[in-house]
């Protein structure tokens, strides 16, 4: 099953609050390291789920007032699900990690003109779904961003950045297809010419500059993509 980052679970459990009233607007919120203790987790992951909040409109973080519960009349109404992959059940498909090699290398001219810079953090991974090798999955990202990627980081993109520190505005996604090469077939433990759905997904900040790719080659049987 799919992991649940802590910071989204104390996301979840500030925005309940928020909205039943138990936490009124203007309330002026105690310190990260005061949450951070009542909600169990690091300081560094609470600072995660505050900046996820203020991002959505929940909350007012200014220097010398504090954390404030904002007004809920500025909150955006909640966007409509965005397309992602499912089964054929039509449940979001949850992916584990059968190995990972993390390294650092040069960047070829169209990642160094998509990112704009030559060095490269890189994440190489083999996907398993109920227990059989399902996919193979790239991250690729800025060294002066991340030094390093993280062998055990979460496979959905946005959880990686999210326990990364980094917090994405946008992800867009690009979908194609083609087959396994013979090197494929042997990483995923298939047939030759197996059929793969090609998920490119990239992340971008407020910007619009990119912070990652990620390139997820999955075994299209039972797979779709659609809201």
């Amino acid at each position: 099953m799919a992991r649940t980052p802590l910071y989204k679970t104390a996301e979840t459990e500030m925005i309940r609050r928020i909205r039943s009233g138990d936490w009124a607007v203007g309330l002026r919120l105690p310190n990260e390291f005061v949450l951070a203790e009542e909600f169990g987790v690091s300081q560094g992951t609470m600072r995660r789920a505050l900046m996820s909040l203020e991002g959505m409109g929940y909350l007012d973080r200014k220097p010398g007032r504090g954390t404030l519960v904002a007004d809920q009349d500025s909150v955006a109404a909640p966007p409509a699900p965005a397309a992602c992959l499912r089964d054929i059940t039509g449940e979001v498909p949850a992916f584990e990690v059968f190995r990972a090699r993390a390294l650092t290398r040069g960047a070829d001219p169209a990642e160094a003109d998509l990112f704009g810079t030559n060095r490269l953090s890189v994440l190489e991974r083999t996907l398993r779904r109920d227990g059989a090798r399902a996919g193979l999955d790239s991250v690729i990202m800025p060294e002066a961003i991340l030094p390093a990627l993280d062998e055990d980081a979460a496979v959905p993109l946005e959880d990686l950045l999210a326990d990364s520190g980094l917090t994405s505005a946008a992800i867009e996604d690009q979908l194609s297809a083609t087959v396994t090469s013979m090197s494929d077939s042997v990483a995923l433990s298939c047939d030759r010419y197996t059929a793969l759905l090609v998920l490119t997904r990239t992340a971008r900040d407020r910007m619009g500059r990119p912070l990652a790719r990620q390139t997820m080659r999955l075994i299209a049987d039972g797979l779709t993509y659609g809201r």
